[in-house]
């Protein structure tokens, strides 16, 4: 809504998320901050950050995709750590909530099914460290450790994968929905059989 017609307006452009990669620059964002708004200062900078992340040539993604065929795939885990450091250091920055608890929830979800899965505490370890809190000890594990290594044993199947797996059912137990599930499944074994491949061995 125009309330002053002697300023410029917030640009030329529809507003859509400001995260979004699709076009090389956010007009309506870069019109904000003409306009006076300084906080788009730091958004802007963190698009800029996703832009450089996405380029596979720079070597943040997994060069696999999540359907198991060669080529620029999802984020590796170290990458997607490290935006969400960097959103939580604009958030504190610029003074206004980014990312809701819920969706902090949700992104934990999904790296406990990702390709070389987090532990399950990457998230709450972030953002303690941004509030200068410390770090709990890991629970004790072990019995539960012992348990899902004699399953891989006796399946011929990767510790990782199986986690991944686990997480996965989670995942769409909270979304109540079970359609896709034995593709997902599938698609970690399938990952988990062509990371236990030789190199340079072949398909018959």
């Amino acid at each position: 809504m125009v309330m002053d017609q002697s300023t410029p307006s917030c640009g030329n452009s529809r507003f859509g998320c400001w995260t979004c990669t699709v076009v090389d620059r956010d007009k309506a964002s870069e019109g904000l901050l003409a306009s006076g708004d300084q906080r788009m200062e730091a958004l802007l900078h963190f698009r800029d950050t996703l832009m450089e992340f996405r380029n596979p040539e720079r070597g943040y993604r997994d060069n696999v995709r999540k359907n198991g065929q060669p080529g620029p795939g999802p984020l590796k885990m170290e990458a997607r750590k490290d935006l969400l450091n960097r959103l939580l250091e604009v958030q504190n920055k610029i003074g206004f909530n980014i990312i809701s608890e819920e969706e902090l929830y949700w992104i934990q979800v999904f790296w406990k099914s990702a390709r070389n899965p987090d532990n399950g505490n990457g998230v709450a370890n972030i953002v303690l460290q941004g509030k200068g809190e410390a770090i709990p000890e890991p629970m004790n594990m072990d019995q539960l450790s012992a348990i899902a290594e004699n399953v891989c044993r006796e399946k011929g199947i990767r510790l990782d994968s199986l986690k991944r797996m686990i997480a996965k059912v989670e995942e769409y137990g909270e979304s109540h929905r079970a359609h896709g599930l034995p593709d997902e499944l599938l698609q970690i074994l399938e990952d988990d059989l062509r990371d236990q491949e030789p190199v340079g061995a072949s398909h018959a």
